[in-house]
């Protein structure tokens, strides 16, 4: 028999913990499946902003009447899940509101709530849970075998992410983008992604909480494995799972099996959806791998709550009451605007250089535009623009004001012109807000008037607009 290379035995040791941690009964519930427990598994340990539990740990939870919380829960929601969170209780409906174990905050504001309602502030426990990177947790019950995930608020979270309170808004807008994307997705499966979908919310008004659930339905399959991206990019985990495959390059595997199919991915979102992340960072996406360990080129999306939405699709496909609802802040007009950042909130690995990761950034760009073009038809010679390095985030904005743009949505000049005064609106917004912020910076350095300030600053205007281009270069201009 051939002895194993290192890589090989350490690899095997990693996915032999992973069998014990998991697949065995702990007091009476069952253990995750195998697909939950490997993700849980890479989340925890593989996470390279901090390492938590991997350990199944009971949670617990307040019984709050379903009457007096907002709840808003899709067709889809798979009926164990559903039972798992409301129950019956004296004839009447329930729900077992999840309190995050690490939060020492907000579910106090519960508890207050609770009291001036005259309910009980009683904490019980039905779950057993496994913690994530972030501050959600996946939860099991022992009695409807319902495997989910829990979103709360809590004031710790794992990473560089601090004291995240849920607001209802938030889980509102999450749940209708849920199900706007699920829909599209029913009609027509996704060719590079997967999405993971957010059935369920409950909220309390008065406090302006809520919590969400994401079920992982669609991480179930037979033989596959979900390996979160910041592992992908983790030190050891993303060098082993490389070499497993046989790559000598480190960097370019995880180019090719992550960076790239990601870029694809994105591309068929953003043109089937006109959504992009504003936060697109290794947290929000898994790579899907065969039971060999090896890309099978899918990428799971997940948080569509932290996405742009482009209102030229969302008009095109009769969703003006979408726009109505989504963070003002987050509606793009006449554009897209795409980022990546893959290592953002991360170390960076020692197998990844620098100049390495630059050219994941332009890898990124050309594959998605190449992705974008094949989706929509439109040219490339239209999806030209400069790349904006900030941080580890490199980002584009591709205008969507042409007759080939129009021509895929299907658009009317009715829904252009539309667009064109709703744009025309948000830039005169933009620039009064920036013209406020010049006078204010110019009054706090001379200490004249808003009035001189603004005349200052018109006259400065107009003289930099009548210089030449060498002369605007002479004197350190743009």
């Amino acid at each position: 028999m051939h002895s194993q290379k290192p890589w090989n035995r350490v690899l095997g040791q990693w996915l032999g913990l992973v069998s014990v941690a998991f697949l065995t009964v702990v007091q009476g519930a069952r253990a995750a499946d195998a697909e939950v427990a490997e993700m849980v598994r890479f989340e925890t340990r593989a996470n390279a902003a901090a390492k938590r539990n991997h350990q199944m740990i009971p949670i617990e939870h307040y019984e709050i009447p379903l009457v007096v919380l907002e709840s808003d829960l899709a067709q889809q929601l798979p009926v164990e899940v559903k039972d798992s969170l409301i129950f019956q209780k004296d004839g009447k409906p329930f729900v077992r509101w999840i309190i995050n174990p690490e939060d020492t905050k907000w579910h106090r504001e519960v508890e207050k709530w609770l009291v001036a309602k005259g309910l009980s502030t009683q904490r019980h426990q039905h779950f057993r849970a496994y913690m994530t990177a972030s501050r959600s947790y996946i939860l099991e019950d022992p009695i409807t075998r319902a495997q989910f995930s829990a979103k709360v608020s809590t004031d710790y979270t794992g990473g560089a992410w601090r004291d995240k309170k849920l607001p209802m808004d938030d889980a509102r807008q999450v749940r209708m983008v849920s199900d706007y994307v699920r829909a599209g997705v029913s009609e027509r499966p996704l060719q590079h992604a997967i999405v993971m979908d957010e059935p369920a919310m409950f909220g309390i008004a008065e406090i302006d909480q809520a919590f969400l659930i994401r079920t992982l339905n669609g991480l179930d399959e037979e033989g596959r494995y979900y390996l979160p991206g910041f592992s992908a990019v983790h030190e050891k985990v993303g060098a082993m799972i490389a070499r497993k495959n046989g790559a000598k390059d480190i960097a370019q595997f995880w180019n090719e099996n992550y960076n790239q199919p990601l870029a694809r991915a994105l591309a068929e979102f953003t043109a089937r959806f006109g959504l992009t992340y504003d936060s697109p960072h290794s947290q929000n996406f898994l790579v899907e791998l065969d039971e060999k360990l090896k890309p099978t080129g899918r990428i799971i999306l997940r948080d569509f709550g932290d996405t742009y939405a482009t209102a030229e699709f969302l008009i095109a496909k009769g969703r003006r009451d979408f726009l109505k609802k989504w963070e003002k802040d987050n509606i793009l007009k006449r554009e897209i605007h795409i980022s990546v950042g893959l290592i953002h909130g991360n170390v960076k690995p020692s197998w990844l250089s620098e100049s390495q990761y630059m050219a994941w950034g332009r890898d990124f760009f050309e594959e998605y535009e190449r992705e974008l073009a094949k989706q929509t038809g439109v040219p490339r010679s239209q999806l030209q623009d400069q790349v904006y390095v900030s941080g580890r985030y490199f980002s584009k904005t591709y205008s969507v004001a042409s007759p080939e743009w129009n021509q895929f949505l299907g658009l009317k000049k009715s829904d252009v012109s539309q667009v064109q005064r709703l744009s025309k609106s948000a830039r005169q917004v933009l620039d009064d807000d920036a013209m406020k912020l010049a006078q204010d910076l110019v009054m706090s350095a001379t200490g004249v008037s808003r009035k001189d300030a603004a005349k200052l600053l018109t006259k400065c205007m107009q003289q930099f607009k009548n210089l030449s281009a060498s002369e605007v270069e002479a004197q350190g201009g743009p």
